[in-house]
């Protein structure tokens, strides 16, 4: 696996982290030149480990010993603002601003390389490769509906629910339930009993990454209580 080192100055140097977590991003930027220059902007003040061109090529910003910024403002698991204990890695996408659309199948199989090389040298536990979305779901998006998932967990690199298709909606008083797995399960979200707002958008991110077939519906099944119970189970056995 080639990669090529073009140093971003966006970064806090760490003489020692404990790495718990990978993020990925897309960039939702138009070209990966664009991403690049962003990525190494001192005024944009944003970076990440690693960034993908859709041909494949690797550029690592910055080393995995040190902390880029491209987390911000984020939680999973009680940890916070998680940019001390992840690696980034950008994928480079135009995203939903420019035209989001899906991943080439270079580019996957460029970050599958990777994340099983980043796995076994940082011990990383498969259900802590995250989207931006997860950790940050009332902000994010990325990497979005598109993303495939499922090709990372062919490689055991992902945690995937065992799909039904059940049409059962979920009652009104099973929203405490269905918020406290998701809390249970890493998002940080209010136990509100109310299908509110922050609710649906923490929905939206399980959703996206985790059964985004569901997406296209209009109400919540109370299937989401069966697969989060059974990705929870998964964490605890692994």
């Amino acid at each position: 696996m080639k990669i090529e080192f073009n140093k971003s100055p966006n970064f806090n140097e760490a003489r020692k982290r404990n790495i718990k977590y990978i993020i990925i991003h897309y960039t939702g930027m138009k070209t990966a030149k664009e991403s690049l220059k962003r990525l190494k902007s001192k005024k944009y003040k944003v970076s990440s480990h690693y960034l993908i061109y859709e041909s494949g090529k690797i550029i690592q910003l910055v080393n995995d010993k040190d902390i880029a910024w491209h987390a911000g403002i984020s939680y999973w698991q009680k940890d916070k603002n998680l940019n001390s204990k992840s690696i980034g890695i950008e994928l480079q996408n135009k995203g939903s601003k420019f035209g989001y659309h899906s991943f080439k199948k270079s580019q996957i199989n460029a970050l599958i390389s990777l994340l099983k090389d980043l796995k076994a040298k940082h011990k990383i536990k498969i259900y802590n490769i995250l989207g931006h979305s997860d950790i940050a779901p009332l902000r994010k998006s990325d990497p979005g509906y598109l993303f495939p998932w499922h090709k990372l967990a062919i490689n055991g690199l992902a945690i995937l629910p065992k799909k039904n298709n059940s049409n059962i909606l979920l009652k009104n008083s099973e929203i405490k339930s269905l918020q406290l797995l998701l809390r249970n399960f890493g998002y940080k979200i209010s136990l509100s009993s109310l299908m509110d707002k922050e609710t649906l958008q923490v929905i939206y991110a399980f959703e996206s990454h985790y059964c985004p077939e569901e997406l296209d519906e209009f109400s919540v099944k109370r299937k989401l209580l069966g697969y989060l119970r059974y990705l929870i189970s998964i964490k605890r056995e692994t």
